[in-house]
This record gives structure tokens, sequence and C-alpha cells, in this order.
């Protein structure tokens, strides 16, 4: 009896140690898949020194986050048809649109970028072609505070432009 009861508590601790691996290598995909995703989000910041002008654009696709001294512009596509909407929609949310996809007060589109998985873009190009896009918004948010450390520092003498 004992060995059938030393034979149960070792596959007891087997089946323990699997499981565990098992959830360690779930916590590894879930942060190689944060990584992968805040990867897919390109940043770039500048310094005009003779405007004083602060900037950072973040984008991926035909998503583009604008970061101007005080003001968040979000754009949605590219080499959008003059004076034609454009739209997207992330998520459950209503669908908005913005002509030329230029949305000026970007602050609730970026919310919704946060909390969202995607967004969903439609916009006509100069060759009058109707672009659609499923943008994964895995990511997003890290990378957008990324961008916003970036902006804070910049001014620094490393970071000048003219």
């Amino acid at each position: 009896m004992s060995r059938v009861l030393s034979f149960k508590s070792l596959c007891n601790k087997a089946i323990l140690k699997v499981n565990a691996k098992a959830n360690n290598n779930a916590d590894i995909d879930l942060i190689e898949n944060k990584l992968l995703g805040r990867a897919s989000w390109k940043i770039k910041c500048q310094y005009k020194v003779f405007e004083d002008v602060k900037a950072c654009v973040m984008s991926k696709g035909p998503i583009s986050i604008l970061h101007v001294n005080h003001q968040y512009i979000v754009n949605i596509g590219e080499k959008n048809l003059k004076d034609n909407p454009a739209y997207v929609y992330v998520d459950n949310n209503e669908i908005l649109q913005e002509r030329e996809g230029l949305f000026r007060n970007g602050d609730e589109l970026i919310k919704q970028f946060k909390r969202g998985n995607y967004a969903f873009t439609r916009f006509q190009n100069n060759k009058k072609q109707l672009v659609e896009n499923k943008i994964s918004l895995n990511g997003f948010t890290d990378a957008f505070n990324d961008m916003e450390v970036q902006f804070s520092n910049l001014g620094n003498e490393r970071n000048l432009s003219f």
C-alpha cells in the first residue's frame, strides 16, 4: 500500500511540475506578445530649436498619433484623397469620421485605442482606391507611454534639431 501511495504522490508531484511549467510558458507567451505588440509601433521625436516646438509621432500602418506641444492629433490613412472622409472604428465603439482622416482633437480616440483590441480603418487614397485595414492595438498603451517619456525629455541638447 505504501508503494501505491508513493507512486501516487510521485505522479501528483509530476503533474504539479508540468502544470507549473505550462503556466510559466503561458506567462512567457504573454510577455513576448506584449513586447512584440509594443515593437510594432514606431516612434520618432524631435525638438526644433528655432521654432521651440516639441513633436513626437507614433505610427502603425495607416494610424499615426502626433503629439505637438500640448495637442494630440490622430491621422487615419496614407495619401488620402483630398476632401474625402476617413473612418475609424475601435471594437464596439461608434464609427468616427473626419475629413482626410485628420482628427485634430485626438484625446477621445487615443482613450479608445488604449482600451481597445482592434481598430478598423477605411479611407480612399489619392488613386481613388478604397483602403480598409484591421490594426491590432496590442502594445499601443506601452508605445504611447514610451512616446510620452521621449516627449518629456525633448529639449535636452542631445535631441536638438534645426
